[in-house]
């Protein structure tokens, strides 16, 4: 059905606007003479349009855009003509959960900027109903129509433009009006249809919306581009059943026809339209105040309202911290949050209306683990500080997406601390974030932190560890170099000067005027991809210093014009006879650096001291022997900071075949000793990737000895019971699923007497560990315990409980449950589709599971593009899982093959990423798989 009904002759009213029976007999009859009499034409178009589009993807010659009739479109850009400025909209809009479909009109008060006979703006899967312009006079009391001469519609660009009979003037006020339907379904993005099941078996729905990056143009006819800020007044249609939430407080709620009330919304402040959100449906909600008198609600299915008390506590207590922390109060009368039960993000910073899936919000204290709380709490911290970090303060375009990010990232970090304080969150953020990031960031396949982007498809890319916790970790290293006090002072400028408007990269930059060594340090590290390398190699009393690009796998990407190559704020410690000494010094790009030390007083050299620095740390061979020396003897001489480093170093560094693999593994040695998570955690991810490469060989099985040896002294200490400070109870948790993965008697036992307990007696328990007691029961277990897991986890109510269940479901052996799973996943029923990435992640690490997923995702792509449309940002997360555990040349040629046949568009370059790590894990396998079976065999008598 073409969207571009024209029908600018008739005049409706209010009421007519939102009946569709009242004109869809006169759109069905005109669609129809449409269709007869173009038919040939369509046909052609569509061959022309998909000829276009390909050229688009495959070419950098300029290419003419086509409308739906095959018509050059009258603009020719990605990017929106900054003639017209939207100033305010007033929008009316009715979910009709009765027809499935959502019908509305939208009044767009522009301002001309530059004389121009076209309107132009964004619309995507709507139905045109009119379109109505009237010109403001010279005194704005009265206005005159201005007739439509010409309308165009384009697929590709996602844009509409009407043809004006007149020139509209520079420095006009314009008006906009028009009406517009769409299909209400179930999906997750733009503005969509979910539900929900009560305790009684009662389906109820929803409708809901997911904006960012382009999805506003799926709702109503708008300029959908960050830096085309304007004010939003929106009046929502709803049953008297419902209620209806928006940005911004209520201010009526009056009859409309029968059985249907209008709500009406205060105006907005000036934001992008990726910002608007609204919700209708039966909710209930808890309600608090901030200091400042902000009301603060949380909103959930009233069966569920009990689970919102940690998240109104927290978000109350956050938004009092950030007020002193950005020194510019939160500036909205009310923050919503509210949990959407179909939601293919963590959550979304809709500003005063931030929407959230089911178990980032929701939490029962009585069922839900510390890692349910803590996620929780971090990502309420997170979108909490993004209505600063992208509402207040937006970045002009996608391209600088990470100033958002990057900030909210951090930031979230020190909101999580502020509720609880027992432990560093700023050690977590270096695993979390930092490390991720420079997981990700050293393959040929990564991205520059600022990148241009045009494409829509392109922008879904940006939302990447890059973008999230690279773009942290550098505003935290920046930080350090600054110092607190200094930092924040600027960054509060940046704030005020920007607040309500738009900024770039250079922007932020520019703040730290006076300092022109920031923008020149900064940006070989915003504008270029990947992170060096920097190698202190001591040569009697003195220390020669260097760095290079760290590369793993045989993708290096394209070349840079910095030469991969930074200005590195360095920081060393040099440990002697008398203590340790830190210092810090920059290396420059092409300066060589050297400095001198007591050569008869040094015992080792630590680089990154403190782990501040995004960059990893390489020595001769006699230091890292020095290094490793030191941990065996006392290993809480170093910070949990700094030992996790140079675990996680060592184990890169090997990876790369700069060190060696055996030394890697003598420094794993130490770990017998060690008690706290951070190393623990880091020394498990290093661990588990040897594991996972030896599993099929002779000596895996003297592996998984060598894991029980290092694991058993801390587990018999912890115990197994769930017991004990929030810090033991957390690293329990670790070691336990750990446990798992390599086969550990003791957990295994005691898991598999839980697990029966539970299943047989009904005994409760422990909340920490019920998720690996589930795993204990499916992995180890039948198809009994499989089903009975299944069986549980259609009943349960409390999202996280929900998750764990599934979790558990994906690891058993069971190839019959396994297929029933995948089956309940296509049909998207029993298990939702924004839950797929969650069962890809999980299967793939199962070695019953690995190939039925792979079978899975290749037999359904189709399906799965559709599932995610619109919010493809979760695609390059699925195919990352589904080719996480392939290291044989067949695997590589399968999913090279595969992903050649098919549409890759929405993928960035993630399928490069996955063949890159399938390439290196045969190399490691060809380079170390003979030195790791000697290191494993020489130790076979010690454990």
């Amino acid at each position: 059905m073409s969207k571009a009904i024209h029908s600018h002759g008739k005049t409706r009213n209010k009421k007519q606007a939102f009946d569709p029976p009242t004109y869809r007999l006169v759109v069905m009859t005109a669609v129809l003479f449409i269709l007869i009499v173009t038919a040939i034409a369509v046909f052609q178009r569509n061959d022309a349009k998909h000829s276009q589009s390909q050229n688009l993807r495959r070419s950098s010659k300029p290419i003419d855009f086509l409308d739906t009739k095959g018509r050059k479109f009258p603009w020719q850009n990605l990017r929106l003509p900054r003639d017209i400025r939207p100033v305010e909209y007033k929008i009316m809009i009715y979910p009709n959960f009765k027809t499935k479909m959502f019908s509305g009109t939208v009044k767009i008060e522009t301002l001309i900027k530059k004389q121009t006979r076209f309107i132009t703006l964004h619309g995507k899967y709507l139905n045109i109903i009119d379109i109505k312009v009237y010109i403001a006079s010279d005194n704005d009391k009265s206005s005159t129509k201005c007739d439509v001469h010409g309308w165009y519609e384009s697929k590709e660009l996602e844009m509409y433009s009407f043809e004006m009979a007149e020139i509209l003037l520079e420095g006009r006020n314009v008006s906009i009006l028009l009406s517009f339907e769409g299909k209400l379904e179930r999906k997750l993005y733009g503005l969509y249809l979910s539900n929900y099941t009560t305790p009684g078996g009662h389906i109820k729905y929803l409708a809901a919306t997911m904006f960012e990056p382009t999805g506003a143009r799926e709702a109503f006819p708008c300029f959908d581009e960050p830096d085309m800020k304007a004010k939003f007044a929106m009046s929502i249609v709803r049953s008297k059943n419902h209620i209806s939430l928006f940005n911004m407080p209520l201010l009526t709620s009056e009859p409309y026809s029968e059985g249907l009330i209008v709500d009406t919304f205060q105006q907005s402040v000036n934001m992008s339209t990726y910002l608007v959100a609204m919700v209708v449906g039966d909710y209930d909600h808890v309600t608090s105040t901030t200091l400042q008198g902000t009301e603060v609600s949380v909103y959930a299915p009233s069966h569920q309202i009990k689970q919102t008390h940690l998240a109104l506590d927290t978000a109350v207590k956050v938004l009092n911290f950030y007020n002193k922390l950005f020194g510019i109060n939160y500036p909205l009368p009310k923050q919503d949050l509210i949990a959407i039960p179909d939601f293919v993000a963590g959550a979304m910073e809709n500003w005063g209306l931030i929407t959230f899936r089911l178990t980032t919000l929701l939490y029962d204290p009585d069922e839900s683990s510390a890692a349910d709380l803590e996620l929780v709490v971090t990502v309420i911290a997170h979108e909490l500080a993004h209505q600063w970090f992208g509402n207040l303060v937006t970045m002009r375009w996608w391209k600088d997406i990470w100033l958002n990010e990057g900030f909210a990232t951090l930031v979230q970090y020190l909101g999580a601390n502020e509720i609880d304080k027992s432990n560093n969150k700023m050690d977590l953020f270096v695993k979390n974030e930092m490390m991720y990031a420079m997981g990700m960031d050293c393959e040929g396949s990564s991205h520059p932190i600022s990148v241009k982007v045009s494409n829509p498809n392109a922008i879904e890319n940006l939302f990447d560890a890059i973008s999230y916790s690279k773009g942290a970790s550098l505003i935290r290293m920046l930080g350090n170099l600054m110092g607190r006090t200094k930092f924040w002072d600027k960054i509060k400028e940046y704030l005020n000067r920007y607040k309500y408007a738009n900024a770039r990269t250079e922007d932020l930059w520019d703040i730290f005027s006076g300092q022109m060594t920031v923008t020149t340090m900064m940006d070989t590290w915003t504008k270029q991809m990947g992170y060096p390398v920097v190698t202190m190699n001591r040569s009697e009393e003195f220390v020669q210093v260097t760095q290079e690009r760290f590369l793993l796998g045989p993708e290096k990407g394209p070349p840079s014009k910095f030469d991969y190559k930074w200005y590195i704020p360095f920081r060393y410690a040099v440990a002697n006879t008398s203590g340790i000494d830190n210092h810090i010094i920059t290396l420059n790009p092409d300066a060589e650096v050297k400095f001198q030390v007591d050569k008869d007083q040094v015992k080792w050299l630590k680089g990154n001291y403190g782990m501040y620095g995004y960059y990893r740390v390489n020595y001769e061979e006699r230091n890292w022997r020095a290094l490793v020396k030191q941990l065996a003897d006392n290993h809480t001489v170093f910070s949990t900071v700094d030992r996790a480093g140079l675990l996680d170093d060592m184990c890169y560094l090997a990876r790369a075949n700069k060190v060696s693999q055996t030394l890697a593994l003598d420094m794993t040695e130490y770990l017998i000793k060690e008690k706290e998570y951070l190393p623990w955690s880091v020394a498990l991810n290093c661990l588990s990737f040897i594991g996972e490469r030896l599993r099929n060989t002779a000596v895996y099985s003297k592996f998984q000895k060598y894991m029980e040896s290092l694991m058993q002294p801390l587990l018999v200490k912890l115990g197994l019971e769930d017991t004990g400070p929030q810090m033991d109870k957390v690293l329990r948790t670790l070691l336990f699923k750990k446990g798992l993965v390599f086969g550990h008697t003791l957990v295994i036992t005691n898991g598999k007497k839980k697990f029966a307990d539970w299943m047989n007696k009904g005994k409760k328990l422990g909340v920490n560990l019920k998720g690996e007691v589930y795993r204990t029961g499916t992995q180890y277990g039948g198809k009994t315990e499989a089903d009975y897991v299944f069986k549980m986890y259609k009943k349960a109510q409390i999202p996280s409980e929900k998750e764990k269940l599934l979790v558990a479901l994906c690891h058993t052996n069971q190839t019959e449950v396994l297929q029933r799973l995948l089956q309940a996943v296509g049909k998207g029923d029993i298990i939702r589709h924004q839950d797929f990435p969650i069962v890809t992640e999980e299967m793939s690490k199962n070695p019953a599971g690995q190939l039925l997923i792979w079978d899975f995702v290749k037999g359904n792509w189709n399906s799965i593009l559709k599932w995610f449309s619109g919010s493809l940002f979760a695609m390059p997360g699925i195919v990352e899982s589904v080719t996480s555990f392939f290291s044989t040349e067949k695997q590589y040629k399968q999913v090279k093959e595969f992903f050649k046949a098919c549409n890759t568009s929405a993928l960035g370059g993630e399928v490069k990423a996955s063949l890159n790590r399938i390439r290196m894990k045969i190399n490691w396998l060809k380079t170390n798989a003979a030195i790791v079976t000697k290191w494993f065999n020489d130790r076979n008598n010690v454990f």
